[in-house]
């Protein structure tokens, strides 16, 4: 196997991404021909892609990918959770996360992102809106613009029975608990950060993979896997 190869697999493997301006003897790697085949190859074996960026690689895991991805035990230590954070709140944290991106990236392609921030107060006050629209049309009648499954209904319903808290919250009852924790969620997989005044912007990791990430292929892969995660909480 090249040198190349290994050296920059073994680069990824630290943060998910190599920078040119921080790594500028390992992109030299990147661009040798027959390393970043090698890489790929090793992708389609493992379960990862390799995205270029500007300046950056990126390491992303598919679906396949059963090394890379974490598991509830590591999204508990993610958000220091205590013995008192259900699974249902996890699913509820994961929903915020989710309505989160679609805030900052609802576009298409090259214009995906929408807006540069937003601030705690404004965050809570959109998701709330948008809890108590679900709770309004919820599932079942002809006149509903949308389908709400019955498990988003009872997280928009968890959502709406929180208190709005401390700001420097981090209680999963309290609304900015909730917004606190999945803010040291984001931080621990490098995808949002928080200026004074809690106010909250995408890292450039995000803005460099979320195009990739609402590709046409990439949204089916997404969809199919809320889908089983969805089934599996049913169950």
């Amino acid at each position: 196997m090249n040198s190349n190869s290994i050296r920059l697999y073994h680069e990824l493997m630290k943060k998910g991404w190599i920078d040119r301006k921080d790594s500028s003897a390992v992109w030299n790697c990147a661009e040798d021909p027959e390393a970043r085949e090698e890489l790929e190859q090793m992708g389609d074996e493992l379960g990862f892609e390799i995205l270029q960026a500007q300046d950056r690689l990126y390491l992303v895991p598919t679906e396949e990918n059963d090394l890379f991805m974490k598991n509830n035990v590591d999204y508990r230590s993610d958000i220091k959770a205590t013995s008192e954070v259900r699974a249902r709140d996890l699913y509820l944290l994961n929903y915020f996360a989710v309505y989160v991106l679609f805030l900052f990236f609802r576009g298409e392609g090259t214009d995906a992102q929408v807006r540069d921030f937003i601030t705690k107060e404004e965050l809570i006050k959109e998701f709330t809106e948008h809890c108590e629209d679900v709770t309004k049309k919820g599932i079942d009648g002809d006149d509903k613009k949308e389908d709400f499954s019955e498990n988003f209904l009872m997280l928009a319903e968890d959502w709406l029975s929180k208190k709005e808290g401390d700001e420097t919250s981090r209680r999963i009852e309290d609304r900015y608990g909730v917004v606190n924790k999945i803010m040291l969620k984001f931080r621990a997989d490098e995808l949002f950060y928080e200026e004074e005044g809690g106010i909250i912007k995408p890292t450039r990791k995000t803005k460099d993979l979320m195009p990739y990430v609402l590709r046409k292929d990439r949204v089916r892969a997404i969809n199919n896997w809320i889908e089983e995660d969805r089934h599996a909480a049913d169950n």
